[in-house]
């Protein structure tokens, strides 16, 4: 604007140019009145775009995060579930053979639940388990057995494996490795393993 008042001043100096001038100052108003109404057509779609690509990229990255939201809470439950089952395999002898009082049976053996009648015999469910093996290749759904299962686990389920490794001795079989798989009702898995020893 300060330019078309100072060409303005500089032509009506000179007479000749006065038409001149004044249709050259209606031209540089008429144009600098244009471009400050608003934005053009292509400045619009572009800005459209932008921001378009901009929420897409927002909105897609809080939906991941979203779903990630949960596994901390199924992992926490996971870890209770382990817990309680090791404890209460852990509470058990180390072998059918064991002494009752404690002591080493000198050699590690996998014999899973005892089935039939007679001494030890009959084991059919984990309430009747009396030694870690037995709850080799247990499979089932959690079950917590001092208390009645709560609804929140349900679709959780629990595998057993039990095998006889030393932890620093590949050769040496005095130790039991009990590895516990949880799995949740979304098909995650999580193991928790730890060594019994034969003591």
């Amino acid at each position: 604007m300060n330019f078309a008042l100072a060409l303005q001043d500089m032509l009506m100096k000179e007479p000749a140019y006065s038409k001149l001038a004044y249709n050259m100052i209606q031209k540089i108003q008429s144009v600098q009145v244009n471009k400050s109404n608003g934005f053009s057509l292509i400045e619009l779609v572009i800005t459209i775009v932008v921001i378009g690509i901009a929420l897409t990229a927002l909105t897609s990255s809080l939906f991941s995060g979203v779903g990630r939201n949960a596994d901390p809470l199924w992992q926490a439950k996971a870890t209770q579930l382990s817990q309680a089952y090791l404890d209460e395999i852990l509470a058990m002898r180390y072998q059918e053979d064991s002494p009752i009082g404690g002591g080493s049976v000198g050699s590690c053996s996998i014999d899973g639940a005892e089935t039939g009648s007679g001494i030890g015999g009959g084991e059919s469910s984990r309430s009747l388990f009396d030694d870690v093996d037995d709850y080799h290749g247990l499979l089932e759904s959690a079950d917590f057995l001092d208390t009645t299962t709560s609804s929140s686990y349900s679709g959780y389920s629990v595998s057993i494996d039990v095998e006889c490794l030393s932890p620093t001795n590949a050769s040496a079989n005095n130790s039991k490795l009990i590895a516990i798989t949880i799995t949740s009702p979304t098909n995650q898995s999580l193991v928790f393993s730890v060594f019994r020893a034969d003591l």
